[in-house]
C-alpha cells in the first residue's frame, strides 16, 4: 500500500497517510528503513539534517549487524569502504605514539579467514560463528551503504531537510506533524506505528516522558576527524585498526578509517574542560608526539554514558538506538544494538499491518529488547571503566626504572584480560530472549553469556547459529524473510507446523538440510527460526498442538 498526499488548500499544508513514520535517519533510523523496504512496507524517513552526518562516530560493525546487511545485499559494500580487507586486525595499547608499546591484539585480516576455517584455533572458530569478524568502516560509510539501498527501494519515502515536530496517538493510530526545515511548510501524516530513531536527545522520548534509567556522564570526549597522510611513518608501531595512547594527557583512541591516512583522534577531556578549548591540531601533536601534514575534517563533542529507557513502548510509538540506550563505544555495541532494535521491530510491525500478529506480539519488543539495552550497556561500561583505570599515569608509565617496569607490567596483565574490548563475538551474538512470551522453551538449561566466547546453540530464544553448508552458502543464507521451519535429516516427518501457520495467516517458508554438522549445531530434528533470525521453537518430537506452537510465536497465545 502507497501512501497518499493529500493537498490541505493553504500554507503549503498537506496530509498524508503511511503505515509507518521513522523519526531520525542515523543508522538506526536507515536499519529500519532498510528492513522494511526489503519487506515492501511503506514507510516515511524524516530526519532534521540535510543530508548524511560526515562525522564517522563508530568505527565497528559487529558480526551481528553484518548478517542482516548480508540480507539486504550490501556486506560487501560496508566491507569495502573500510579498512581494506587484506590488512590484519590489529589494535595497540601503547604510553603514547613516541613511548612504549604495552600490549598488542593481532586479528587475521577478512580475506584470511575462509582459508583458515579448517586450520583450528581462534581464527577457525571466530569464522564459524559467523561469517564475519568485526568490519572496521566508519559510521558515515556504513549510513551511505544503506541509504544508497534505501533509496532504491519503492516503498521508502526517505526525506533529508524535514523534522518531526509533534505528534498525539489514540487506539487507532498516530496523526504526526512534520516540517520543511527550509521552508517552514507542514505536513500531517497519519500512520499505524511512529518509531523514534531520533537519537540520544530523543524529543520524541522526552514528550512521552519515558525516563532513563543507569549511569550518566562516565566521560567527555572532543572527537577529530583528521586526514594525516604520512601519519604512520612519524610514529613507530605498525598499522591498526585502533590505538589506545593511555598517558592520561592523551587518554583515549584514536581509530583508524583506511590504510592510515584517515583518522579520528577522540580525547577525553579533563573535569570542567571545555572541547572547544581543544585546538585540535596541537592536540594531535602532543598525541603523536611529532609534527606531520594534517588537515582537519570535523570536530564533535559527545559524552559517555549508559542509560537504557525505562520502557520501549507507548502505545504505538516505539523508541529504538539511541533513543532508547545510550553507550560508551567501548566494545562497539551502541550502533549494533540499535540495528538489532530494529530487526526485532520492522516484523512484529508487518505481522500487526498484515493481519496476522496476536495482541501481544508489540509488547514484546520491549520485553526482549530491553534486557539486551541494559546487558550491552553494561558491558560497554565495564569496558570503558577499565581502560580508563589505565589511562590514569603520567610521564612514570615510560621511565626507564624498576618501579616503571612494575608498572608496565601490571598494566599489561590488567590488559590481557580486558581484550573482551575488541574480542567481543560473545557480547555480539550471545545475547537471548529468555523468558519472552513468544518464545517456546525446549527445557534446556540457558548456557553461559560470555563477552569473548560464543556458544552456538539453537536453544529457543539465542540467535539462530550460522553454519557453514557443503555448497559454500551459510545456513543463514536459507532463511526466509518470514518463518522459517528448518527440517534436518533425510527424511524428517511432517509435524503440522506448517499447517497451522498457514491457518492463522503466518508466512513460513520449509527448509530440508541433510548435513549432519548443521544438524549437530541445531540440536533437534525440526527448528522454527523467525524473521529477525532468532529461534522460536525446536523439538525431535511433533508437537501435540502445533496451532498453539503458532499461537505463541505470533503473540496470539491466552
Amino acid at each position: 500500500m502507497s501512501g497518499q498526499t493529500v493537498n490541505g488548500g493553504t500554507g503549503g499544508s498537506s496530509s498524508q497517510r503511511i503505515p509507518i513514520v521513522i523519526a531520525g535517519g542515523g543508522s538506526v533510523g536507515l536499519s529500519l528503513a532498510a528492513e522494511l523496504g526489503w519487506r515492501g512496507i511503506d514507510c516515511l524517513v524524516v530526519e532534521e539534517r540535510d543530508g548524511l552526518n560526515p562525522h564517522p562516530r563508530a568505527n565497528a560493525v559487529a558480526n551481528r549487524t553484518m548478517e542482516y546487511c548480508r540480507r539486504w545485499g550490501i556486506d560487501e559494500a560496508i566491507s569495502a569502504a573500510g579498512v581494506p580487507p587484506e590488512l590484519p586486525a590489529d589494535y595497540y595499547w601503547i604510553t603514547s605514539f613516541f613511548g612504549r608499546q604495552i600490549h598488542h591484539v593481532s586479528l587475521p585480516p577478512f580475506r584470511e579467514l575462509e582459508k583458515r576455517r579448517g586450520s583450528g584455533g581462534y581464527a577457525s572458530g571466530e569464522h564459524q560463528w559467523s561469517p564475519y569478524l568485526k568490519t572496521i568502516t566508519g559510521q558515515d560509510e556504513v549510513e551511505k551503504a544503506i541509504l544508497e539501498f534505501v533509496q532504491a527501494c519503492p516503498t521508502v519515502d526517505m526525506r533529508f531537510g524535514w523534522r518531526l515536530c509533534g505528534f498525539t496517538q489514540d487506539a487507532h493510530g498516530v496523526t504526526c506533524q512534520v516540517e520543511d526545515v527550509a521552508t517552514g511548510a507542514q505536513q500531517t501524516v497519519a500512520c499505524d506505528y511512529l518509531a523514534a530513531c531520533d537519537g540520544g536527545r530523543s524529543a520524541v522520548r522526552e514528550t512521552l516522558g519515558i525516563p532513563l534509567s543507569g549511569r550518566a556522564n562516565l566521560a567527555s570526549f572532543v572527537s577529530i576527524y583528521f586526514r594525516a597522510p604520512e601519519f604512520m611513518s612519524a610514529h613507530k608501531f605498525g598499522h591498526a585498526n585502533i590505538y589506545f595512547p593511555l598517558r592520561r594527557e592523551y587518554a583515549g583512541f584514536v581509530l583508524n578509517w583506511d590504510g592510515g591516512k584517515t583518522f579520528t583522534y577522540h580525547l577525553i577531556l579533563e573535569d570542567g574542560q571545555d572541547w572547544q578549548d581543544v585546538d585540535p591540531i596541537p592536540a594531535i601533536y602532543r598525541m603523536l608526539g611529532a609534527e606531520t601534514p594534517v588537515e582537519v575534517l570535523s570536530v564533535q563533542p559527545w559524552k559517555a554514558h549508559a542509560l537504557v529507557a525505562d520502557t520501549y513502548r507507548d502505545g504505538r510509538v516505539f523508541l529504538a538506538g539511541d533513543s532508547a540506550h545510550l553507550f560508551t563505544p567501548t566494545g562497539g555495541f551502541g550502533m549494533n544494538t540499535g540495528v538489532s532494535d530494529v530487526i526485532d521491530l520492522a516484523w512484529k510491525m508487518e505481522a500487526m499491518l498484515d493481519g496476522w500478529g496476536g495482541d501481544e506480539l508489540l509488547e514484546s519488543y520491549t520485553t526482549e529488547r530491553r534486557p539486551v539495552g541494559l546487558r550491552n550497556t553494561q558491558e560497554a561500561a565495564d569496558c570503558f571503566d577499565r581502560l580508563y583505570g589505565v589511562m590514569q599515569n603520567g610521564p612514570e608509565i615510560d621511565d626507564e626504572s624498576p618501579d616503571s617496569d612494575a608498572l608496565r607490567e601490571r598494566i599489561a596483565a590488567d590488559l590481557k584480560d580486558q581484550e573482551k574490548l575488541v574480542v567481543s563475538s560473545g557480547t555480539l551474538l550471545g545475547y537471548r530472549y529468555e523468558g519472552s512470551p513468544i518464545v517456546v522453551p525446549d527445557g534446556t538449561p540457558e548456557p553461559p553469556d560470555h563477552a569473548r566466547q560464543y556458544i552456538a546453540t539453537a536453544r529457543p530464544g539465542h540467535r539462530a547459529p550460522h553454519v557453514w553448508l557443503e555448497d559454500g552458502a551459510s545456513i543463514l543464507d536459507r532463511f526466509g524473510p518470514h518463518f522459517t521451519l528448518l527440517l534436518f535429516g533425510e527424511d524428517p516427518e511432517p509435524n503440522g507446523l506448517a499447517a497451522a501457520a498457514a491457518a492463522a495467516g503466518v508466512p513460513l517458508k520449509t527448509v530440508h538440510i541433510g548435513e549432519v554438522d548443521a544438524a549437530e549445531v541445531y540440536g533437534a530434528r525440526m527448528v522454527l527460526v523467525r524473521p529477525d533470525l532468532m529461534v522460536a521453537w525446536r523439538s525431535d518430537t511433533t508437537p501435540g498442538d502445533p496451532a498453539r506452537i503458532i499461537d505463541i510465536i505470533r503473540g496470539a497465545s491466552t
